[in-house]
């Protein structure tokens, strides 16, 4: 593998360019996993499977302080690094994937966990959150993979694991938004599976359903506790979601559906008459009175 001895500080934040700085204790021969969304939820669960697995981990999200305490609960003696950028801003994007090139670092798993969800009626969301959904879910994940799967193929390694949802194969009313963006990155991700598998590289999509979460506050996480959807269908855990997700990096599977609610979803996508599957979705995701 390509070897690395250059890596940011333990703790960096990207409000404008910088440039990486020397380490003393990092191993340039660990593999690096980097996280988006790590801050809380899946990402942090990742985060911590990683380093168990042995991994070096840099751990990416948007506020600083939540970061650097989500980051103190990682267990193990190889500390992650955390960057606080916010993906949505076009400009501390650039900034930071100018900065890993800058330093020559580029992951050997790359997993686009940040996301926005946002549940009720579009025509009602204001339109400043449906267009942070919109740039973080699909622009910024598609500007991540675009960078990081051009130099994994220049490379001949690496792997690319992409958080979608379980309503990525479904139109859904209610929740709109959100399930047109995951399915956006279903189709992007499986996509560049085909274009990427012969040079070496894998991009793999995982599917959860509503997922358990242990973070006292998750401000990006659609609120589904007024609908049937919560109610009827079971979730699953942190736990689980992130041992798909260190599954599909090691296994390079396409696609992976965790959870008995994901594998039924996708089983019958297609298969029911589209008037039937709105109505479904509808019923699902309607806010109940």
């Amino acid at each position: 593998m390509h070897v690395i001895c250059i890596a940011w500080p333990l703790g960096y934040t990207f409000a404008a360019r910088g440039r990486p700085a020397e380490s003393t204790d990092y191993n340039c021969m660990t593999k690096i996993v980097l996280i988006t969304g790590a801050s809380d939820g899946i990402g942090l669960e990742i985060a911590r499977q990683s380093v168990a697995l042995g991994y070096s981990v840099f751990m990416l999200a948007r506020d600083p302080d939540r970061l650097r305490k989500a980051a103190e609960t990682v267990p193990g003696d190889l500390r992650p690094r955390f960057v606080s950028v916010d993906l949505t801003d076009e400009r501390q994007r650039h900034a930071f994937l100018i900065g890993m090139d800058e330093a020559e670092l580029v992951p050997d798993i790359l997993v686009n966990n940040a996301g926005i969800g946002l549940a009720g009626s579009f025509a009602d969301a204001p339109w400043e959150k449906l267009e942070a959904l919109f740039k973080l879910n699909m622009i910024a994940t598609s500007h991540l993979n675009h960078w990081a799967v051009n130099r994994m193929i220049k490379r001949g390694s690496g792997a690319i694991v992409n958080m979608s949802s379980a309503v990525a194969t479904r139109p859904s009313p209610w929740f709109a938004a959100y399930a047109a963006s995951k399915a956006f990155i279903n189709s992007l991700s499986q996509a560049l599976y085909m274009e990427a598998r012969s040079h070496g590289v894998s991009v793999s999509v995982i599917h959860p359903p509503e997922v358990r979460s242990t973070a006292n506050i998750n401000r990006q996480k659609a609120d589904l506790s007024n609908t049937l959807a919560l109610k009827l269908l079971p979730s699953i855990s942190e736990f689980a979601v992130a041992k798909a997700v260190l599954k599909a990096a090691h296994s390079g599977r396409r696609s992976i559906s965790p959870g008995i609610v994901t594998w039924a979803a996708m089983a019958t996508a297609g298969k029911l008459p589209q008037w039937l599957d709105l109505k479904l979705m509808s019923m699902l995701f309607k806010p109940l009175k």
